[in-house]
């Protein structure tokens, strides 16, 4: 069973995605901050990580720079309600496999999480549905 890492600092985000993830079959373990998403990871291991941008204690961008000394190649997917592009280009220069804003379309992040553990490339951007 693979097993993916939530790691977002609201808790609604953290137990949805965990709900939505299991259903589909993986192992979901969660962490409010990235600090204790690195200690879940030297623990447990992972196959791939969902990390908020923004959170108290250490973000994304400090998860990126740590994960490729305790875990290289491990994937890291963030999620941002501030999808800038400048967050977007600093979070990709620093490793990130993916950037989803929220909020996202669930078909689409699981769509990302399956290319990240298989080793693809990321897919491509779903167009929001006007309707």
């Amino acid at each position: 069973m693979q097993t993916v890492i939530v790691v977002d600092d609201e808790k609604v985000i953290r137990e949805g995605l965990k709900r939505l993830l299991s259903a589909q079959g993986y192992r979901v373990l969660t962490a409010e901050n990235g600090r204790e998403a690195l200690d879940v990871i030297r623990s447990e291991g992972a196959d791939a990580v969902l990390c908020d941008l923004k959170m108290p204690v250490m973000g994304a961008v400090e998860v990126l720079e740590e994960v490729g000394a305790v875990c290289p190649g491990l994937p890291v997917i963030i999620l941002t309600g501030q999808g800038t592009l400048e967050n977007a280009v600093e979070c990709m220069k620093k490793g990130a496999y993916d950037f989803v804003t929220k909020p996202f379309r669930t078909d689409y992040v699981l769509s990302v999480i399956k290319c990240a553990i298989e080793g693809l490339p990321p897919p491509p951007k779903f167009k929001q549905s006007p309707y």
